[in-house]
């Protein structure tokens, strides 16, 4: 299809211009694109002042920072290297909660002010990475100490109790 209203040598800035395709080397500058497109290329910056709903997968690389205002769903995950640190708080390399691994140990470190809290809903259980309970601290209850997975002191409303030899230093 050919353009429509076209008016003397040029086309005029105050018509529609109706066509097929529109192929340019230049500028083009609307108020409005409507879809569907399919493999839309753009190459340079591109700029969005309003919103941007994207309904299918996102895929950037060489992204070093993402800002964002809202919730962010992590689906798969996320990775973070070693020696790269979460941390929650104030701004980074200076975040008053950190997790993270080093080639050989992991770390959660309270770097800020106040305490280091760890809730559980029930009782809360430190376990090794092969599910062997080391301790268990009950809800309202006792605090028990564990040795290759066996109780061996557990403390009561009245003081503690030892399973097996109790012996000084």
């Amino acid at each position: 299809m050919a353009f429509t209203k076209v008016v003397g040598a040029g086309i005029h800035t105050l018509s529609n211009i109706t066509s097929h395709n529109v192929h340019s080397s230049g500028i083009i500058t609307a108020t409005r694109f409507d879809g569907p497109f399919t493999n839309l290329n753009v190459t340079g910056v591109t700029t969005f002042a309003g919103d941007v709903s994207i309904g299918g997968t996102l895929t950037y690389e060489d992204v070093t920072n993402i800002d964002s205002v809202g919730l962010i769903t992590a689906r798969e995950g996320i990775f973070i290297p070693d020696n790269k640190k979460l941390e929650l708080g104030d701004a980074s390399g200076s975040g008053e909660l950190r997790i993270y691994h080093d080639s050989s140990d992991s770390y959660i470190q309270d770097a800020g002010t106040g305490d280091l809290i760890i809730k559980g809903s029930n009782n809360l259980d430190i376990k090794s990475a092969g599910d062997e309970l080391k301790a268990r601290f009950t809800t309202n209850g006792s605090v028990d100490l564990y040795f290759n997975d066996n109780k061996k002191l557990e403390t009561t409303n009245t003081g503690a109790k030892v399973t097996g030899t109790l012996a000084g230093a």
